[in-house]
C-alpha cells in the first residue's frame, strides 16, 4: 500500500434539496459520497451521521481541528444544524455531538474506508484521507485531505430520479455493478 502522495484522491459529495442552484446552503442534505481514484469511482457506504461529519470536514479541510473544536463547531454550523430541513416532511432534530463521539465517528469512517479499500483492492490508507496530526501538546487534530467537489441532485438541468446521481460527462457504473444491482448509478 502507498501513502497516495502521487495519486489524486477525490471526493464527490452529493447534496439533495438544494433551493439555490450552484451553491451549498443550509437546509440541504448530504446523501452520498463518492471516492474517485485512478479514474474510477467508488461509493462510500456511510451512515447519515458519518456523511454529515465528512461533509463538515470537507468544508473545513484547510485547517486541522481537534475533536473538541469539531464537536463545538458542528453545533454552530448552519449547514449541520439545518441539515435536511428543505426536505418535504422533515422534522427538525438538533445536532448533538461530543469530543468522544467525533473520535468514535472518525474511527468508524476509517473502518468503512478500510473495508472498501480491501474489497476493491485499492492501495490506499484511510488515515491518508482523514489525517490525524499531533500537536506540540500531543493533542490530535483531524484534517480531510482530498480534492473535494460538491454536486447537487437533481442538478440544475432537472435530471430525473431514474437517471441516477449526476457527476460529470462520463457515463459508467460505480463499483462495476450492473444496471439491476442496487449499486448501479449512471455517472
Amino acid at each position: 500500500m502507498t501513502h497516495c502522495k502521487s495519486e489524486k484522491i477525490g471526493l464527490i459529495i452529493i447534496h439533495d434539496y438544494s433551493e439555490i442552484p450552484g451553491g451549498c446552503t443550509p437546509g440541504e442534505e448530504a446523501i452520498a459520497i463518492i471516492l474517485t481514484y485512478r479514474g474510477r469511482r467508488y461509493r462510500i457506504p456511510l451512515s447519515p451521521t458519518h456523511l454529515i461529519l465528512v461533509d463538515f470536514l470537507a468544508r473545513h479541510r484547510w485547517i486541522a481541528q481537534d475533536a473538541w473544536r469539531i464537536a463545538a463547531q458542528m453545533q454552530l454550523d448552519p449547514f449541520v444544524v439545518q441539515h435536511g430541513t428543505n426536505a418535504p416532511g422533515h422534522h427538525v432534530r438538533v445536532a448533538h455531538t461530543s469530543r468522544t463521539a467525533v473520535k468514535q465517528q472518525v474511527k468508524r469512517i476509517r473502518d468503512t474506508l478500510r473495508k472498501l479499500f480491501d474489497e476493491e483492492g485499492l492501495d490506499l490508507y484511510p488515515s491518508s484521507i482523514i489525517r490525524s496530526e499531533e500537536t506540540s501538546t500531543r493533542s490530535v487534530r483531524y484534517r480531510l485531505v482530498a480534492d473535494v467537489i460538491f454536486r447537487h441532485w437533481p442538478g440544475p438541468d432537472g435530471e430525473n430520479l431514474n437517471s441516477g446521481l449526476p457527476m460529470d460527462g462520463n457515463n459508467g457504473p460505480i463499483l462495476n455493478s450492473t444496471p439491476g444491482n442496487s449499486l448501479w448509478m449512471e455517472l
